[in-house]
């Protein structure tokens, strides 16, 4: 009887938090999910512990078998430290980067060796190995804030574990004899759409989006999307400014790392096609034409189980050497 090795692959998108156990031929053989009801630190690790002991007491009968486990978060990632910089807003006008010696501090607790990923990173990857092998070089955008990169058929980490997350600080005005370059400056993982969509129903003018708020006033970028699925006029006009947005940030990467694919996820890939297409008209304006002339732009395929399968993926690549 062929004995398999498996991998643990844990992690988020903005929706959810996921588990897995992956075997070693692509396999998954135990899931288990979690929706999330924010997004700040102390309840992303509440989470994570969360997933990580359900998966493990789940997977009980291939413990033996299991050669690691794959955490992929938000953040920028010291993987010689085994540090995690999570952001975190102060003030609504700052980031803070709140460093915590996760590795070690799992390692401890589960007693398994611990890989500890960037999200984009392991998206990308993901998509990579089950659908884009064929191709080398290849972007995920991840929510509208960081982005994975596969350059020449390998991840791009960069050398502080920082590559992709592409902004600048936050300026009201950033000018020069060639125009104003406000648009960098640093944008929300949801580009902002909940943020207007409130603004809107404070104006009476989002009635459909009204009946989505949950009974503490939330509303979810998930019930956006619904809405624009069923063709709601304002939904459209809300989401066509952060898709313009998108394809303008797209367009810097194109031009700068001439790319074969660019994948669009993160939770953004539910917004459908009428979301992909205003990416793809500013796309269109702003790259140059000989780059996007093979350009493949494609929402992701995977969609909320691309963070995990990215986790347990890297394990199992490395562990086969």
């Amino acid at each position: 009887m062929q004995k398999y090795r498996y991998a643990i692959g844990i992690g988020i998108n903005l929706f959810d938090a996921q588990a897995i156990l992956l075997r070693e031929d692509g396999k998954v053989i135990v899931r288990v999910e979690k929706k999330r009801k924010s997004n700040n630190v102390n309840e992303t690790i509440k989470v994570l512990l969360f997933l990580f002991t359900d998966i493990l007491k789940r997977s009980g009968k291939y413990k033996d078998g299991i050669v690691g486990a794959g955490l992929a978060l938000g953040g920028t990632i010291d993987k010689k430290k085994g540090l995690v910089y999570w952001p975190q807003e102060q003030n609504n006008s700052h980031i803070l980067y709140v460093a915590a010696p996760f590795k070690k501090y799992l390692e401890d607790k589960f007693k398994l060796p611990i890989f500890i990923e960037n999200d984009a990173n392991a998206c990308a990857w993901a998509e990579y190995k089950l659908n884009y092998s064929d191709y080398n070089n290849l972007i995920y955008m991840f929510s509208g804030v960081g982005c994975g990169l596969i350059l020449n058929g390998n991840l791009y980490r960069g050398r502080d574990g920082g590559a992709g997350e592409l902004f600048v600080t936050p300026r009201k005005v950033m000018s020069c004899s060639l125009g104003n370059f406000g648009f960098l400056s640093q944008w929300p993982r949801d580009l902002g759409i909940i943020k207007r969509a409130k603004e809107l129903i404070s104006q009476g003018k989002a009635v459909p989006l009204v009946k989505r708020i949950n009974s503490v006033g939330e509303l979810s970028l998930e019930d956006i999307f619904k809405e624009l699925r069923n063709r709601d006029k304002l939904s459209r006009e809300l989401l066509k400014e952060p898709a313009f947005s998108l394809g303008v940030k797209i367009s810097s990467l194109v031009n700068l790392l001439n790319p074969e694919v660019v994948i669009i996820g993160g939770g953004l890939e539910e917004g459908g096609e009428f979301f992909l297409d205003e990416a793809a008209k500013a796309v269109k304006k702003y790259s140059f034409s000989v780059l996007r002339k093979s350009l493949k732009i494609k929402f992701s395929s995977l969609g909320r189980n691309a963070v995990s399968l990215g986790a347990a993926h890297l394990i199992i690549g490395q562990k086969n050497g």
